[in-house]
């Protein structure tokens, strides 16, 4: 069935119109006192829900795997990866104690923390560590005539899922670069529809915001003639001035099939977030199991190479949770291997 079976503009405005209802709704929900995560009783099972994504991108991987090694590798905690609409909900539901962990961009959760931009005031989001740097992907068919930002004016772009982090990315790199939404045929897709409509030849470009070899990216590299659209340095200079948790980066020279070259683009790290209300002991349990079991999470996730304490409180914007920094101190005094996770 073709995706674009009414007209752009108007799947445009009702996509745009429903991301917005939801978000606001969960605000609305959030305007109450947010339900803090309750002290858990570890000593009996207790499942828990790690917010993910939609199972294309890496969240959905990297919070399985690492739900599963806190499973087997602490007593009391059982936990499960949810599919979600990735770095907004994500937030929203750890905040209302919808979920006990979850993952989001660091500039979402800076966001939600100070509560501006889309949050209408600050929400009750600690970070429990800097998981790995998401890449922006800007993605172009071969023969669509993009070779930089500007010359999406009047094209079929996706913009990533509703309330997802690459919404929000792509939004802000179009306004941060003069670009409006009117400018573009602005269609709002998960990665799954991103993937099918590039394929398909009824999108011209995407938006594509996660670790560097995302899955999506690397299929339609192999499946189609795509190239990556680079910034310009002033760009990227200029996006930075503008949203300082986007930093300068390169998504390396045959990294995906096609790219010969370096590409100029902006990463922004990804957080591990809970709610501030989660109890210390809780907090400083699961950091152990994820320091501990590096390796194994590597394994499953190649950008799990960045979860190392070294890189825990990258995000200077979103404090560490209380639990977070005991662990940090503990593991600076005795060493990672030395303690007991489940003590």
């Amino acid at each position: 069935m073709p995706m674009l079976a009414e007209d752009d503009s108007t799947r445009s405005r009702r996509l745009i119109a429903h991301a917005t209802l939801v978000v606001l709704l969960a605000l609305v929900g959030c305007s109450e006192k947010p339900k803090a995560n309750p002290i858990l009783n570890l000593g009996s099972p207790t499942t828990m829900s790690f917010a993910t994504g939609n199972p294309s991108g890496i969240y959905y991987p990297y919070g399985g795997g690492l739900a599963s090694i806190w499973s087997r590798t602490l007593d009391g905690v059982n936990m499960k990866a949810e599919v979600t609409g990735a770095s907004m909900i994500n937030v929203i539901q750890v905040a209302r104690g919808e979920s006990e962990v979850g993952i989001a961009m660091g500039d979402v959760v800076a966001s939600a923390y100070l509560g501006v931009g889309r949050f209408s005031e600050p929400l009750p989001v600690r970070t429990l560590f800097a998981a790995y740097p998401n890449y922006v992907h800007l993605v172009a068919l071969a023969d669509s005539d993009i070779s930089s930002a500007q010359d999406l004016r009047g094209k079929r772009v996706s913009m990533g899922a509703p309330g997802s982090g690459t919404a929000v990315a792509a939004e802000n790199v179009l306004a941060g670069l003069g670009i409006s939404l009117s400018d573009v045929q602005a269609q709002y897709l998960n990665f799954s529809g991103t993937a099918d409509g590039l394929k398909d030849g009824v999108l011209d470009a995407a938006f594509v915001v996660g670790g560097l070899g995302i899955g999506v990216v690397k299929e339609l590299a192999l499946t189609r003639d795509v190239v990556l659209v680079a910034l310009t340095p002033e760009e990227a200079s200029t996006l930075n001035a503008q949203f300082p948790a986007y930093v300068q980066e390169r998504i390396p020279a045959g990294a995906y099939r096609g790219v010969t070259e370096d590409v100029l683009t902006l990463s922004i790290w990804n957080l591990v977030v809970v709610n501030e209300g989660m109890d210390d002991e809780l907090a400083w349990r699961l950091v152990c199991s994820l320091y501990q079991q590096q390796p194994q999470l590597q394994q499953i996730v190649s950008a799990a190479s960045f979860s190392v304490p070294a890189n825990a409180a990258r995000m200077k914007a979103v404090p560490l949770h209380s639990g977070a920094q005991r662990f940090l101190a503990d593991a600076k005094l005795h060493g990672v291997a030395n303690l007991n996770c489940n003590d």
